[in-house]
């Protein structure tokens, strides 16, 4: 059975399995929201001040699950690079993909989710939360399944529900990973190792302090969530800009990225009496300090899932 086979098998090899099949499943989300567009506006009717989660986004978007996933990718990617053989307890302190289970929770605890979607479309979404919740939250469900099983349960379901693969080929994929034999102290690593932390949030005197122009240090993101600013910046077009600098300085500073050039810049506009309209390259090392050191609220308004 596929519970029996998971059990077997190591966190990393479950975790493969489970991209595998997201991915395979990612354009039945993504085809029935190109049909019916009205769709994603009832998913994000959903979302309301009852059950908004700190750090997720607004408005959840076709490419939700897309970005997720590839974001899983990336971590497990760098994690494998900082420990071979145990990347998962790695991902566990990773804070570029905390904003992702934030979203996913969202419209997941409003009771009506289950009647919004239909079931194979509300399986790649879940599938997603199930893969996130797994690697940063907790092991397993209120029904003692490991989450990254209840996750490949669900990408298989809509493979086959969807005519998508057959038995024989899922077999194939599970067959592949069938030598990743699960070690004894995985769960243990995983309990043992650091949750993502996160800077404390700004409080009223905070921005009050802010708003007279002083520097205020807290929620700060760091430098890993800095470098995954700047690769939204260059892979998804986003910018960065603060209204409060803009109304204390009356200079409009934009910060992105320059594909033609390849290289990241900060154009200052006056909008006070439109005196100057400037554009100067930055380094990557020069835009990561500046970001490092801007607030997570700020980064978050200005359109960055971190």
């Amino acid at each position: 059975m596929l519970d029996t086979f998971c059990n077997s098998i190591s966190d990393e090899a479950q975790l493969r399995i489970s991209l595998t099949f997201g991915k395979l499943a990612l354009p039945v989300w993504e085809d029935f929201l190109t049909k019916n567009p009205a769709a994603i506006d009832q998913v994000n009717a959903l979302i309301s001040e009852a059950n908004r989660v700190n750090g997720g986004i607004e408005k959840i978007d076709i490419h939700f699950p897309k970005r997720s996933i590839e974001k899983i990718e990336r971590s497990l990617a760098a994690a494998k690079e900082k420990s071979a053989d145990r990347p998962i307890p790695m991902m566990k302190s990773d804070a570029t993909l905390s904003p992702m289970l934030a979203t996913c929770m969202q419209p997941l605890q409003n009771p009506k989710w289950d009647s919004t979607l239909n079931q194979s479309v509300r399986l790649v979404f879940t599938l997603v939360f199930n893969m996130l919740v797994w690697i940063l939250y907790r092991r397993k469900t209120d029904f003692h399944e490991t989450h990254i099983y209840v996750a490949i349960n669900q990408g298989a379901d809509v493979l086959l529900r969807e005519n998508i693969r057959s038995q024989r080929n899922i077999n194939v994929i599970l067959n592949e990973y069938e030598q990743h034999k699960r070690q004894d102290t995985e769960d243990s690593d995983w309990e043992n190792a650091l949750p993502v932390g996160r800077s404390e949030g700004l409080n009223q005197e905070d921005i009050y302090r802010k708003f007279i122009g002083e520097k205020v240090a807290k929620d700060q993101p760091g430098t890993a969530i800095a470098r995954e600013v700047l690769r939204q910046m260059r892979e998804e077009g986003k910018s960065y800009w603060n209204m409060m600098d803009e109304y204390l300085t009356g200079t409009s500073t934009t910060y992105s990225y320059d594909k033609e050039k390849q290289s990241y810049s900060r154009h200052e506009f006056d909008v006070i009496v439109g005196s100057f309209s400037n554009t100067y390259l930055m380094t990557e090392s020069d835009m990561l300090g500046f970001i490092a050191q801007q607030a997570l609220v700020d980064l978050r308004e200005a359109g960055f899932e971190v």
